[in-house]
């Protein structure tokens, strides 16, 4: 007679074979801010249809949800599977007074003042690494034009004024590559837990 604890790894196995057949989750069918977890195996990464096995994967600790369709969003959704079923559960909210309390933010996966903290300190130091190497030639030809401008008339004013317009351009541009450089190396450092929330944080720079 199977006792329950054997009933529960046997269901469990069942599930993990159905879940090992789905189809995989490419990095194009992640939709939005939502991206690929860094460092995981990409056989892990399944497209699931069935909404019901979804459910049943994510309850028995075999599966995450990673992407979930919205409305009428024709997105895939997406779940990520761990071989030693212990994916994070869902947190069921107490009751208090005979009314359910609120379920706290960090079971929807959002960071604490200190994670963010954490990780946008990070993302601005390493900005500062990889702007020193990338701006390092255009911030002088700034400075240098900058200097020059001031004891400079007619012809050579016009030339140097519209070379440091350009150059005040190049460098924004840069702005750009810099930001994403310091994301991709945030994302890399797999010891670096907040790394994670980094799909919050849009990679644009502002202006």
């Amino acid at each position: 007679m199977l006792t329950v604890n054997s009933a529960t790894r046997n269901a469990r196995a069942g599930l993990w074979e159905k879940a090992q057949g789905l189809p995989p989750a490419s990095d194009s069918d992640f939709f939005g801010t939502n991206r690929r977890p860094p460092g995981v195996d990409p056989e892990y990464l399944k497209i699931i249809s069935d909404t019901s096995l979804r459910t049943r994967l994510i309850d028995s600790g075999i599966a995450e949800g990673l992407q979930s369709p919205k409305g009428p969003q024709k997105i895939p959704s997406i779940i990520r599977l761990y071989p030693n079923f212990d994916a994070p559960g869902k947190e069921v909210a107490p009751r208090a007074n005979g009314r359910a309390a609120a379920t706290p933010r960090t079971a929807f996966g959002l960071p604490t003042v200190e994670e963010l903290d954490t990780l946008l300190a990070r993302i601005r130091a390493v900005e500062g690494e990889v702007s020193a190497t990338l701006q390092q030639q255009v911030n002088a030809d700034i400075a240098r034009l900058k200097r020059q401008i001031g004891d400079l008339e007619g012809d050579e004013f016009e030339r140097a004024f519209h070379e440091l317009d350009r150059a005040l351009a190049t460098r924004k541009a840069l702005a750009g590559q810099v930001r994403e450089e310091a994301f991709k190396r945030v994302e890399a450092d797999l010891a670096f837990a907040p790394r994670k929330f980094l799909r919050l944080i849009s990679r644009e720079p502002k202006g």
